[in-house]
């Protein structure tokens, strides 16, 4: 039993969940950002042939940013996402955006 109050006291498991809590926000609004940038690649393609390397590197940031995010909430690491650590270049950089605890 002492075990257990020690965990519902603990304020480093309280602060997470806020954080997961502002993180779930977050993650809903990035979601929409990804779906903007989806459709406009979309219709970069559709008219021009070709997707824009802009519009490439910012959905490989936000992609790699959903992940450090959907790790830190689901408890796959411990680090947390920015602001807290380095926003990730890109999604296609695996060693920056997964975040394995040992």
């Amino acid at each position: 039993m002492n075990g257990l109050k020690e965990n519902l006291l603990n304020l480093d498991t309280w602060l997470r969940l806020l954080l997961i809590c502002v993180f779930m926000v977050v993650r809903w609004v990035l979601l929409i950002v990804i779906n903007l940038l989806i459709a406009v690649q979309f219709l970069f393609v559709l008219f021009t042939g070709e997707k824009s390397t802009d519009i490439d590197a910012v959905s490989g940031m936000m992609n790699a940013y959903l992940l450090q995010i959907v790790n830190y909430q689901s408890f796959v690491s411990d680090k947390q996402p920015w602001p807290f650590s380095e926003f990730p270049e890109s999604s296609r950089d695996l060693d920056e955006v997964i975040f394995i605890d040992d």
